[in-house]
């Protein structure tokens, strides 16, 4: 019909003009052709400085401790740490970890590349189609080329995973989306500046696990939401309104300010407990400023620093720039455009905090209250019994996941592709089995329950 005509002519319209602006949206080769971490607060020593669970919370947050007692005993649940052999159990993950990594080559290339076109056929879906009146295709497409380019290609790409297997260089963690605002736009573009993630993610949560440094704390970082004297009902709108927009109100500041910290240090400046390194640092801080009676964190950076460098690029090139094409069709088709493209932001917020938040929250996950070495036998016990898994399998499984899916497997391994965490999930499962480390798989919407109810 003329009207499915003109449909199909204005897609394509906007998909071909539109592409050469699209944020992280890439050609990578065809298909067919770790810095070390500093030291910790604490080494390894014989026995693990567990801090284990508890079921009832401290008065600052729910750390879950309960001091290990040989005298007294342990909570049956707990058992297990004074029988596990250590150095056994980090061999055998160890072993299997360097197996794992030799076996990676091709193979685990031409996977990132079909899951990069996967994301990339979310992107067209969508680019193509945001135009049109308010629909649930576009939003949907937008959303997941939105998720896919975070969570799988971009996190296991900064880790370091195809830095061997991958000959041409493009999926390399040193300088994947990093040293300019081009390739941060056409690799990886997203509301976090990618060298302040690797900072934050890949450094301090990888190596400071479930601890107090750890900037994702779940438990400490939602404080201030357990302490408010308000109804219950308000608590829950307050943690709808973060599933809705934690990547801009909270990650991406967050992870700026460990990069700010990072270069303060090493300008030899001084960062001092009293300054709340460890706190979460948000937008409410630049709000807060202005309420009589509100603690003023350390401001560690400007508001205009923060959106010169890192929310404004993606605010005004993704939401504003990108949609002009639809300027050729019609003003409505250029607003339908960039109302689909907020509405998709919404729902990959939610998305990515489902899968994300939940990896190492609830009662059952254990927290310490002192560091261990990294790859000590403490250290991989740790990693285990800090993280949880969601259903495996499949790549179509996995990629809805993000892949975050295998948590307890990439925590182990950080480096390791996608694919090999696949191979290792049920080989990791059966080591952990037979030593008595409990391994936590659940569906990701009981774990989603259980991080809403630490909240």
């Amino acid at each position: 019909s003329r009207t499915t005509r003109a449909t199909m002519r204005g897609s394509l319209l906007v998909a071909s003009a539109a592409l050469p602006f699209a944020a992280a949206f890439h050609a990578p080769a065809p298909l067919l052709t770790s810095r070390s971490p500093g030291s910790l607060a604490s080494a390894h020593s014989a026995r693990p400085a567990f801090a284990g669970r508890t079921r009832t919370p401290a008065a600052r947050f729910p750390t879950m401790t309960a001091a290990m007692n040989t005298d007294t005993g342990v909570a049956k649940e707990d058992e297990w740490i004074l029988k596990l052999d250590y150095e056994a159990f980090k061999q055998e993950v160890q072993d299997l970890g360097k197996r794992l990594e030799k076996e990676q080559g091709k193979a685990d290339v031409d996977h990132i590349k079909k899951i990069s076109l996967w994301s990339n056929l979310c992107a067209v879906v969508g680019l193509a189609t945001m135009w049109l009146p308010l629909n649930p295709i576009t939003v949907m497409a937008l959303s997941l080329w939105t998720f896919s380019r975070w969570t799988t290609i971009a996190h296991h790409t900064g880790h370091g995973g195809y830095n061997r297997a991958d000959e041409t260089k493009y999926f390399n963690s040193r300088g994947f989306a990093q040293g300019s605002l081009f390739k941060r736009s056409t690799e990886w573009f997203d509301w976090m500046l990618p060298e302040a993630w690797n900072v934050e993610h890949n450094n301090l949560h990888h190596y400071r696990l479930s601890e107090e440094d750890d900037p994702d704390l779940v438990e400490r970082n939602l404080q201030f939401v357990r302490e408010l004297d308000a109804p219950m009902a308000v608590k829950y709108g307050i943690v709808g309104f973060l599933m809705c927009t934690w990547k801009w109100f909270y990650y991406a500041p967050n992870t700026y300010k460990e990069l700010k910290i990072l270069e303060r240090r090493k300008l030899g400046q001084a960062v001092t407990p009293e300054m709340g390194p460890t706190e979460a640092f948000t937008l409410k801080a630049f709000i807060d400023r202005y309420i009589p009676g509100v603690k003023v964190p350390e401001m560690w950076y400007s508001f205009r620093d923060l959106m010169k460098n890192v929310l404004g690029p993606y605010l005004v090139l993704h939401f504003f720039v990108m949609p002009l094409p639809c300027l050729l069709i019609s003003t409505a088709a250029y607003v339908n455009a960039v109302v689909a493209l907020a509405l998709a932001d919404v729902v990959t917020n939610i998305h990515s905090f489902i899968v994300i938040s939940t990896n190492h929250a609830g009662k059952d996950m254990y927290k310490f209250e002192q560091g261990c070495v990294p790859n000590s036998p403490t250290f991989f016990v740790r990693q285990v019994v800090s993280s949880v898994n969601f259903r495996t399998g499949g790549d179509v499984n996995d990629f809805m996941h993000g892949w975050l899916n295998y948590q307890v497997e990439h925590h182990v391994w950080p480096s390791l592709s996608a694919l090999s965490y696949q191979k290792a999930a049920p080989r990791l499962k059966e080591i952990c089995n037979r030593h008595g480390v409990p391994y936590v798989q659940e569906s990701v919407w009981k774990r989603l329950q259980k991080t809403v109810d630490i909240m």
